[in-house]
């Protein structure tokens, strides 16, 4: 039997501790913080990070250096026969796009799945992969079944519009205004990418808007349900009950780490589902 390692990005929001424990591998992207290059986790610490965002740093993420990216492939393919790479949504990054020309030279030994996920649902979908594996699936096939049977769906509430206009996102005259009318803006990850889902006056409105657009489904348990945050935590788990209430379902909280939270900034609540995979 081949050995397969599953292999994910900085933007599945996962600790080195929580890699380890679930097995899977991690490549960690360059954040610039104020003209300074450091790696997410490796590089700064999450505390450290949003202290930073707070005082006002400029924060710019981007993908992996391709040259990162081979030879971490090229030190896990010592000890694997293959890898099964999962990384942030095609939608949101250049990272699958690069991957999968990168992966031509490597003879069917990486395979690249486009996730069209972020956050914890990349976490979910490893653990997943890593079933998948055991029961005997070969990476092409869980490829396969992740692009065409599962998908995520989120609804995103930022504190407030600071970190959209540092991150570059919205202008700064747009953000002005905002702040001073406290609009509140509700952004939906759909389909692997961010939008705008809808705008309200108070962040109460808000939370409660984006569990109602995302708790709109038949069959609530077929279907992972987290709460993400970035420095809220009885914020979410005020709103994890809720959530739980309305789909009798488990609601995992999960942290929002540096490459989200990037642009989203610190205060961010997010509620979101995944579908479950059959196999």
């Amino acid at each position: 039997m081949i050995k397969i390692a599953v292999l994910v990005d900085s933007s599945a929001d996962i600790t080195k501790e929580e890699a380890n424990e679930l097995g899977v591998h991690v490549i960690r992207m360059p954040l610039t913080i104020d003209n300074e290059d450091v790696l997410e986790h490796d590089g700064i610490s999450t505390e450290d990070f949003i202290k930073r965002m707070r005082e006002g740093a400029i924060v710019k993420t981007s993908q992996p250096l391709l040259g990162n990216l081979v030879q971490t492939w090229d030190n896990l393919l010592k000890n694997y026969d293959q890898i099964l790479f999962l990384p942030l949504s095609s939608n949101l990054s250049g990272t699958y796009g690069s991957a999968v020309l990168a992966s031509k030279d490597y003879d069917g030994k990486v395979v690249v799945v486009d996730t069209k996920m972020a956050c914890c649902p990349l976490q979910f979908i490893a653990r997943e992969a890593l079933k998948m594996l055991d029961k005997g699936l070969s990476a092409e096939e869980i490829r396969d079944k992740i692009e065409k049977e599962t998908f995520m769906y989120a609804a995103i509430v930022p504190e407030n519009l600071t970190y959209l206009k540092n991150g570059g996102r919205i202008s700064p005259a747009a953000a002005a205004l905002g702040n001073l009318l406290k609009i509140i803006p509700i952004l939906k990850v759909e389909d692997g990418a961010i939008d705008v889902y809808d705008k309200v006056r108070t962040n109460k409105k808000a939370y409660l808007a984006a569990i109602e657009a995302v708790t709109k489904v038949e069959n609530p348990e077929d279907y992972y349900w987290f709460v993400v945050h970035s420095d809220c935590e009885e914020l979410a788990n005020e709103y994890k009950k809720i959530v739980e209430e309305k789909v009798n379902q488990e609601v995992l909280i999960k942290p929002i780490r540096a490459i989200i939270m990037a642009h989203t900034g610190p205060g961010t609540l997010g509620v979101g589902h995944l579908k479950k995979l059959k196999y």
